[in-house]
């Protein structure tokens, strides 16, 4: 089953039956029994990010000697900063995904060229895209991953997606067969000037632990967005607290409309550590399925998330 479209499936399984009588010999080539260095592709979101830091843990905890790379968007690349079972980063912005930052230099033929030159004894591609299967095969290191958007023909190896899955478990369904203790607990980790930030603002904005609530009203999908009602209704109903609204500098505009509301307008103000931090201190978190709502369970912070277009089963907790 695709996750596309309907009307991109005849073309995706054409070009499937294509490429598998064209890349059928991949299917051959032996899996790697010893692993020095492997690399993960994870050029997607917050929240996709957040929920793959479990394998990272897993894999490092079974090969303790293996380095364990990320590829993954500048945006992202804090969450890993600190990680200790993450070895090195490397960022590039796809131009195939959403992104709200842009490294220019960058291109295509120079990631793949980075890569290369790490020889990777296995890579792990975590969303199914083709290009990013693309982009795997070209480093022509062994490569495990889904089939679920098309161009699965590129890898050495197909996992199967279950869309009814839990996304923690899917992401690590690619490793568990290399694995025998797995972690399933998503974890981030700061340091100490995201921990000074976020002290000044709770400072400045005369706000204490546990005695204030983090609204986020919007994502990276308007369907998938609060709207003000809903922000409204959820403040009249939790009084005496205080409220803090979030959201990326695109955000800014449309959370203006709260300023009337007697609430702290952090909107674009912090870096996504001193996010992390503040989501720490706070007693709630209200947001649609979007990246803090997946902060705040690392973290350990209560939240109420509202599910319109995703499915909680799979994206929830």
């Amino acid at each position: 089953m695709y996750l596309v479209k309907k009307y991109f499936v005849p073309m995706l399984a054409t070009i499937d039956v294509l490429g598998n009588i064209l890349f059928f010999w991949k299917k051959f080539v032996k899996t790697p029994k010893k692993f020095k260095k492997v690399l993960f592709i994870r050029l997607e979101h917050i929240g996709d990010m957040v929920m793959t830091t479990p394998c990272f843990k897993t894999w490092k905890k079974n090969y303790q000697n293996c380095e364990i790379h990320v590829l993954c968007k500048t945006l992202t690349a804090p969450l890993l900063k600190n990680n200790p079972y993450v070895d090195k980063i490397i960022t590039y912005d796809a131009s195939w995904f959403m992104k709200r930052e842009t490294d220019k230099n960058k291109k295509f033929q120079d990631i793949v060229k980075d890569i290369k030159k790490e020889k990777y004894d296995l890579i792990f591609e975590m969303h199914g895209d083709p290009r990013n299967n693309y982009l795997a095969s070209c480093t022509r290191a062994y490569s495990i991953g889904y089939g679920c958007r098309g161009g699965g023909f590129l890898l050495n190896k197909i996992v199967n997606y279950n869309s009814n899955k839990h996304m923690i478990k899917q992401n690590l369904s690619l490793i568990e067969p290399f694995c025998k203790k797995i972690f399933e607990k998503t974890n981030i980790y700061i340091d100490e000037t995201a921990k000074k930030t976020a002290l000044k603002i709770i400072k400045e904005n005369k706000l204490e632990k546990d005695k204030f609530i983090i609204i986020n009203p919007c994502s990276g999908r308007k369907e998938k967005n609060l709207t003000n009602d809903e922000v409204i209704n959820f403040m009249k109903l939790n009084k005496n607290v205080k409220f803090v609204i979030t959201g990326s500098m695109s955000d800014s505009f449309r959370n203006k409309i709260f300023d009337d509301h007697d609430v702290v307008n952090l909107t674009g103000k912090t870096d996504l550590l001193t996010l992390v931090e503040l989501v720490r201190f706070a007693k709630k978190v209200y947001a649609p399925d979007t990246g803090i709502v997946h902060i705040a369970k690392a973290v350990g912070t209560q939240f109420e998330c509202v599910y319109k277009t995703t499915d909680r089963i799979v994206w929830g907790y």
